[in-house]
């Protein structure tokens, strides 16, 4: 969810009938208002993809399948709303659907078609009429994210097209590449990149397809990036954090989630900057493949197995956990996996978690 002021804004499915936008109450989580969406069908995994992304009054969301909203906060209509295949026929939606935040960055909305002719393009974010539009990049389903490099904005994505992988940066305004990489590959990637210093970006993943650290070096003709070292370990849904010198992810995938014996590889891992790990907690707690969190200097981890909430603090020196509340713990079955892989957010000490079920407020103020 994304939350703006005293407004909490989620999207929600219906199964096989519409997208829903919700608008609820910070406090209480009382509805304030609803838009919806016809949208037919289900994806693989059923459910809603992505969070909605705010900015002034209005709110931008992009369906399952690929329908982009631009809804009025004051009147709760549409000011517009396009289908991706609709304007771009060869679009083709990624296996688990249409997953990406809609990305504003100025006037343009960052979108996603995957086509066999466009794989990316800018919207004009108040009409919703094409800007620019690019050549293809086969399809993802991680989000196309904002780093600022060198005084310069970069948008880049991470992406595959069979067995070749894009690490692509676009100039928002123009469409313009800035610069691409086909050294890392992942056959599903799910997380976006992560800058780690103005000449380095760490590009992870699931499915036994390891990370890579980039380098970026500014040249005449623009940036140039290549490959500086590689691991085997990735983490499949969320992203690292960079904190100090290391970096800090849940290294749990498909591979070491369903064969017990492989456990203790995964877990909250620390890792220095030239690729060595540091430690990690294996499966005492592994923790799934759940959301984190970097705030007052504590990770904040949702365990992605059973729901429980973690608060961690970050040291190279070994794990340290502050405290932990299995939240959810009316929601537990004897299933090993209950997919508690929603993003978290957190507004004025209260974080806001989600599991396939409910959405949970809880306050971290002392």
């Amino acid at each position: 969810c994304a939350v703006v002021g005293e407004d909490v804004f989620l999207v929600d499915r219906v199964m096989q009938e519409k997208d829903i936008l919700l608008c609820l109450a910070a406090r209480s989580g009382r509805e304030k208002w609803r838009y919806e969406s016809p949208s037919a069908g289900e994806p693989s995994f059923p459910g809603s993809r992505s969070v909605p992304t705010v900015v002034g009054d209005s709110v931008y969301f992009i369906g399952s399948f690929g329908r982009v909203h631009c809804v009025d906060r004051k009147s709760q209509r549409p000011r517009w709303s396009v289908k991706m295949s609709d304007r771009y026929p060869d679009a083709k939606t990624p296996k688990w659907g249409y997953a990406q935040c809609a990305l504003v960055v100025e006037d343009i909305v960052f979108v996603t078609p995957f086509g066999s002719e466009t794989g990316v393009a800018g919207w004009d974010r108040k009409t919703g009429k094409e800007v620019w539009k690019s050549g293809p990049v086969g399809d993802s389903h991680a989000s196309p994210t904002l780093l600022e490099i060198g005084g310069q904005s970069h948008v880049v994505l991470v992406s595959k097209e069979g067995s070749t992988g894009y690490t692509t940066s676009y100039c928002p305004k123009d469409g313009r590449i800035l610069w691409q990489t086909s050294d890392y590959y992942n056959r599903i990637p799910i997380p976006i990149v992560t800058k780690v210093s103005e000449s380095r970006i760490f590009v992870t993943g699931g499915y036994d397809c390891g990370s890579k650290m980039l380098s970026l070096e500014k040249t005449d003709d623009g940036y140039r990036a290549s490959e500086e070292w590689a691991i085997a370990k990735g983490t499949q849904i969320h992203p690292p954090f960079m904190i100090g010198k290391h970096l800090y992810f849940l290294a749990n995938e498909n591979s070491n989630h369903r064969v017990s014996s492989k456990r203790k590889s995964g877990g909250l891992s620390c890792w220095s900057l030239d690729g060595k790990e540091i430690w990690r907690t294996g499966d005492d707690p592994f923790m799934g493949r759940g959301g984190s969190l970097y705030a007052d200097g504590m990770l904040i981890i949702q365990d992605g197995e059973n729901g429980t909430l973690r608060l961690v603090e970050p040291s190279p020196t070994g794990f340290k956990l502050l405290a932990e509340a299995n939240v959810f713990s009316s929601d537990l079955t004897s299933k090993k996996d209950l997919k508690f892989w929603s993003p978290m957010a957190l507004s004025s000490g209260l974080l806001y978690m989600r599991g396939q079920n409910r959405l949970l407020c809880l306050s971290l103020k002392r």
